[in-house]
């Protein structure tokens, strides 16, 4: 009898385990909602809340352009004047995320 009442506490709890998992995994795929932040209004033309390779290069092209830019100055991290790859994908897609980001800690 214990031994049954330990193969399933067992269960139940490998079960729960899974099944955290599983939404943990759900949860960090999902599209962001909410309007988008102004850098994504601007520039992610098609408009599903992820920067390509063409709207990236758009981003680079404006901020070599004029570094000094306000809307993308916050995002370039290294202050070299270039907009890498992992600055670009930094930018917060959504207004509540870029509010966010700028909320003094």
């Amino acid at each position: 009898m214990k031994r049954t009442g330990l193969i399933v506490w067992m269960t139940s709890l490998l079960a729960m385990a899974a099944s955290s998992a599983v939404a943990a995994n759900r949860k960090s795929n999902r599209t962001p909602t909410g309007p988008p932040s102004a850098v994504y209004a601007k520039y992610d033309v098609d408009q599903n809340r992820k920067i390509n390779v063409e709207e990236g290069e758009a981003v680079r092209k404006d901020y070599a352009k004029t570094p000094s830019d306000p809307l993308l100055k916050p995002y370039d991290t290294n202050h070299d004047g270039v907009m890498s790859d992992a600055e670009i994908m930094a930018i917060p897609a959504t207004a509540r995320a870029a509010a966010l980001l700028k909320k003094p800690k």
